[in-house]
């Protein structure tokens, strides 16, 4: 069954007036961009992906899609998306299947696999073999610019929508200031609820070390991107110099990024992005190798992609996500797990 069109629609935003921050940068958002293809049969199968950040992203991913994707996709087999995952791949490859390019492939694959399970009317976890029901969930509310009143205060509520566990951004000045963040904190979540650390690669790998450690006393969950995604060497000195587990990946492009990374024994808990990553078809075979390596998988981002995607993991571990918003098709159980959708292709229901 053929693809017939590719749309692509754009979303831009007015930035936030008070934008959320971690160690790196500020994160005023800018817009999304959503692709759109149908079938012969008239199915039509949506993905996208947003922008943090980077105000002329979305009109510069649409010309990216318009101008080397889309001529790809429309015309192409739904049953082959692997297939066609893969041409994208070599028709970026002259400038590179990073950054846009890999947002890109990842709006249309995301497209594409859901346009193949609506059109069998299944969930897409049910085309790739399903592992596991429920996958747990994590909330990712403690951002930098908020004071020790509101980190608290996000905290406590994402506990009481059902969270067990929340990540917290850290990479202060110093590592003092670091640990009052953790220490505040625990002060307003229960003792048995898991805090990760995140300091967005701000770190050189000898401060991480010593910051990893006063969070290994401190019964952290993991340490998160403490230095540059792309520091290989550095993140290979963490693993061995530390025991609290070192994940990292949302800055890695393909699955031969993390095959390096993997390899190396450079990284304990792998943590996909599904733009970055370039969808699932990517994600997929990084959760696989990554089980091969005896290492879990943690997504970076969440929705129903990710669950999809994590519910035919043996080795998944959890789901990120913020606040579960009113009125949010998502759910948690009494052990803060979320059941994976059982809607065709990527709807919830």
């Amino acid at each position: 069954m053929k693809i017939t069109n590719l749309t692509i629609e754009t979303r831009k935003v007015d930035p936030k007036p008070n934008p959320k921050a971690d160690s790196l940068q500020e994160l005023p958002g800018s817009g999304s961009v959503t692709v759109r293809v149908e079938a012969e049969d008239g199915t039509v199968g949506e993905g996208g992906a947003s922008f943090g950040r980077i105000a002329g992203g979305p009109d510069a991913l649409a010309a990216v899609i318009e101008h080397e994707l889309k001529p790809i996709a429309v015309g192409s087999d739904v049953r082959y998306v692997a297939g066609t995952h893969r041409a994208m791949l070599v028709e970026t490859e002259y400038h590179g299947s990073a950054g846009l390019a890999m947002f890109g492939i990842a709006a249309v694959d995301t497209a594409l696999w859901d346009c193949l399970g609506k059109s069998l009317g299944v969930p897409c976890w049910q085309l790739w073999g399903r592992v596991n029901e429920r996958i747990r969930a994590y909330a990712m509310v403690g951002w930098l610019n908020f004071d020790d009143g509101e980190v608290q205060e996000v905290c406590a509520r994402a506990v009481g929508q059902g969270f067990r566990a929340v990540k917290v951004k850290v990479g202060y000045e110093t590592l003092k200031q670091d640990i009052a963040r953790v220490e505040m904190v625990r002060k307003a979540v229960d003792d048995d609820v898991g805090i990760m650390v995140d300091a967005n690669q701000s770190l050189t790998a000898a401060e991480a070390v010593r910051r990893g450690r006063a969070f290994e006393q401190m019964g952290c969950v993991w340490w998160e991107e403490p230095i540059a995604a792309d520091d290989i060497d550095g993140y290979a000195e963490l693993t061995r110099s530390l025991d609290i587990p070192v994940a990292t990946g949302e800055n890695l492009y393909t699955a031969a990024d993390f095959a390096r990374f993997l390899k190396r024994e450079a990284v304990d808990i792998v943590q996909p992005d599904l733009r970055r990553g370039g969808g699932p078809t990517a994600l997929l075979q990084v959760g696989r190798m990554a089980e091969a390596f005896r290492r879990p998988y943690a997504s970076h981002g969440g929705g129903p992609v990710q669950l999809n995607v994590m519910a035919c993991l043996g080795n998944a571990m959890y789901l990120e996500t913020g606040m579960i918003p009113e009125g949010s098709p998502m759910r948690l159980d009494t052990d803060g797990c979320v059941n994976v959708p059982e809607g065709a292709g990527f709807s919830w229901d």
